[in-house]
């Protein structure tokens, strides 16, 4: 009932602001002067967006202590604006949409220019690409890259994506020169416009500078989504606690050197409507302290029909997330995947009692180059039935290569603890070179081995494995690089390693007294 009147004022509103006829100095927004009361009953929408339609670059967006009770979206779309919650607001919407949203076309998508295609192949790690015509970009721009890729889950070609996403990333533009562009960081995969039809678009209207800290949003069980950010850059989101929605409580697209911090999501995520946190088309994104619980079981239709997935991160790169919890009690779906991520670092990430879910964390469709260091990984999986071919941890066969375990715990979790794929069911992709280096892996039954690795060129040194299992390590790829391992003696496992290939070579393992047929050798892990 909002939406006419909000927009006209909107977009007379930024008129101003680029004619730069709105030049106060900074001033702070308090909601409750502009007549919202916060007590939870009385509809505060009207008073909140008087607030948001005087809101000026360098202003505060101030909620006062109080709940206060939504009956529209909150659409923020000026830069370098703050929204506090003082610690202690509630947003509590009532609708069927979303509780907020920040930047872009108001719906959570980014706005972007046409796409231009790229002229050559640009290879992965260099700074710079180039298009076949201009993309209209300047220095401290940001550009978003694409190109489809085989093997998606619905057995798409070259150019096509996977049905959870396509292959790319958000960039900042440094220089350009004619045609060429060149980044601030890095391309993390290699762009090739003849093959993967890779493109770069523009992100029109980015916001800077935003700040949102010290407030909850509140979707009341109706509301698809809780808090959206799109088209946003060098900004920070912390202390917020995000909750009671059908599918993303975090919706975060198309967004370049985004820091989140100290960030709850309780009562979201879904499969048809999106992972309780889902972030999509991200650069440089970094999150310290997040936690995921009470994710939505499952039930009815619509949203809810298949149970919550988790967290989601896809075609995003560079990204460093620091202690992520995500505790999938009573959920059905995936507790942890990602689709296209590549070159990110997860630092003491734990995934915990996806009962019901297929695995723990998920690599799939060119998640590569990842860094998992003291992952805690256990209870998933165990009521999917033995033999499944879950596990714990899992890459899926479609090109998910060179990612790195470090110093994990993978326990208790049904079927295989940690799995290896070598192809996928249409062998298409294949998993190459992923790593274990150290941790501690113990099997939870006799049928399935404790770590299965299929992708050829795999290596594990260095871990703990213990029983019960098949085998303690079933190497069923070739060039498997296998050093330094324990099997723990007397823990119930049947065998030691059980090579399938000759090509697996290794040396120093301690057998404890259990078998291994593994070529010796000297090898060094890729």
């Amino acid at each position: 009932m909002y939406a006419p009147i909000f927009q006209r004022v909107w977009l007379l509103s930024l008129f101003l602001i680029f004619l730069g006829l709105s030049s106060a100095p900074a001033a702070i927004r308090d909601v409750t002067v502009y007549g919202a009361t916060g007590n939870g009953g009385t509809d505060d929408t009207t008073a909140i967006y008087n607030a948001i339609f005087a809101l000026a670059p360098g202003d505060t967006l101030l909620f006062p202590c109080g709940t206060y009770l939504t009956t529209y979206q909150l659409f923020i779309n000026v830069t370098n604006v703050s929204v506090d919650g003082s610690s202690c607001a509630t947003i509590r919407n009532t609708s069927s949409g979303t509780v907020m949203v920040i930047g872009g076309s108001g719906n959570g998508n980014p706005n972007y220019s046409s796409p231009v295609a790229l002229s050559a192949t640009a290879n992965e790690l260099d700074t710079s690409f180039t298009t076949v015509s201009s993309l209209g970009v300047s220095p401290g721009d940001y550009l978003y890259l694409q190109q489809g890729g085989k093997d998606g889950s619905n057995g798409s070609g070259d150019t096509g994506c996977d049905p959870s996403g396509c292959r790319g990333e958000v960039l900042k533009v440094a220089s350009v020169s004619g045609n060429t562009i060149t980044v601030t960081t890095a391309l993390h995969d290699t762009y090739n416009p003849s093959v993967n039809a890779a493109t770069a678009r523009k992100i029109l209207g980015p916001l800077t500078g935003i700040t949102i800290r010290n407030i909850t949003l509140d979707g009341s069980g109706s509301n698809i989504y809780g808090f959206e950010i799109a088209g946003v850059a060098e900004s920070t989101v912390s202390g917020v606690t995000s909750r009671n929605v059908q599918g993303a409580a975090i919706l975060s697209r198309g967004n370049f050197n985004v820091a989140w911090s100290n960030i709850t999501v309780t009562g979201a995520g879904s499969a048809q409507c999106g992972d309780a946190v889902w972030f999509e088309n991200q650069g440089n994104l970094s999150v310290s302290g997040m936690s995921i619980s009470n994710e939505n079981p499952g039930t009815g239709s619509g949203c809810l029909a298949n149970g919550a997935f988790g967290f989601g991160m896809i075609a995003s790169a560079n990204s460093t997330i620091i202690n992520l919890t995500v505790d999938a009690a009573g959920a059905f779906g995936r507790p942890f995947k990602t689709t296209a991520a590549r070159w990110n670092t997860f630092n003491s990430l734990t995934v915990k009692n996806g009962v019901q879910a297929y695995n723990g964390i998920s690599l799939e469709y060119y998640s590569s180059h990842n860094t998992f260091n003291f992952c805690v990984v256990t209870n998933n999986g165990a009521g999917t039935g033995t033999g499944t071919g879950n596990a714990g941890i899992n890459t899926f066969g479609n090109f998910n290569q060179y990612n790195t375990f470090n110093n994990c715990t993978v326990t208790g979790n049904g079927n295989v603890q940690l799995l290896i794929n070598n192809y996928d069911t249409l062998r298409l992709g294949q998993d190459i070179g992923n790593k274990i280096i150290g941790g501690t892996y113990t099997g939870s039954n006799t049928v399935q081995p404790v770590i299965d690795i299929n992708g050829s060129n795999a290596s594990v040194t260095s871990a703990t494995i213990s029983g019960p299992g098949a085998q303690g390590l079933h190497p069923g790829s070739t060039n498997a690089c296998v050093n330094n391992n324990i099997f723990g003696g007397g823990t119930g496992l049947r065998a030691g390693i059980l090579s399938t290939s000759s090509t697996n070579i290794g040396s120093s393992n301690i057998m404890n007294g259990y078998s291994s047929n593994l070529t010796a050798g000297t090898c060094t892990a890729p």
